[in-house]
């Protein structure tokens, strides 16, 4: 049996509890309420009707099951984006149904972010990792599509615990 197509397009407004759910379900699942998955942040993920308003964008990936994750894009200057400088998109709370994880869903909509950015001409992706565990799965995937480390803007989030958090960047304008 052939499992269902995977598209990523931008989210419908129908979508939007789903995502949110999706997204908390997904932060619970890694860990992350060790590093500050808060009730705060945990609002934050379910907000993606908000997400999507003020210049930002939500990428949602689909089965013929429905919803299986999302990423928000956040341009500089906008209300999500908290690393972004001019010219760069922060790539923002990128989150996979707990099911669907290690299927290719994450790279879809990482890859699907990347377009989206190209086509709309901007010089670079940027993202932060909770990193005080040391590498794990997210930075191998960022690693993997080709983002780059950049030391220089890594910092300590101001949330307990006070996770590092490593900044990576995706240059969108010359060689990788």
């Amino acid at each position: 049996m052939t499992a269902p197509p995977l598209t990523v397009a931008p989210a419908e407004p129908g979508e939007f509890p789903v995502l949110g759910d999706i997204g908390v379900r997904a932060y619970r699942s890694a860990g992350y309420t060790d590093a500050g998955l808060n009730d705060e942040y945990a609002d934050a993920l379910r907000a993606v009707e908000e997400r999507t308003t003020g210049g930002g964008t939500v990428l949602a990936a689909r089965t013929g099951a429905g919803a299986v994750g999302s990423v928000t894009l956040a341009p500089a200057g906008t209300r999500w984006a908290d690393l972004a400088r001019t010219g760069e998109v922060e790539v923002r709370m990128l989150s996979v149904a707990p099911h669907a994880q290690g299927r290719g869903v994450g790279e879809s909509l990482m890859r699907s972010a990347e377009t989206w950015a190209r086509d709309h001409g901007y010089q670079a992706l940027v993202l932060s990792v909770v990193s005080s565990g040391g590498r794990s799965t997210p930075h191998r995937l960022y690693e993997r599509l080709g983002y780059r480390r950049d030391p220089s803007r890594d910092y300590v989030g101001w949330w307990h615990p006070r996770p590092r958090m490593w900044f990576y960047e995706l240059p969108l304008t010359g060689s990788r």
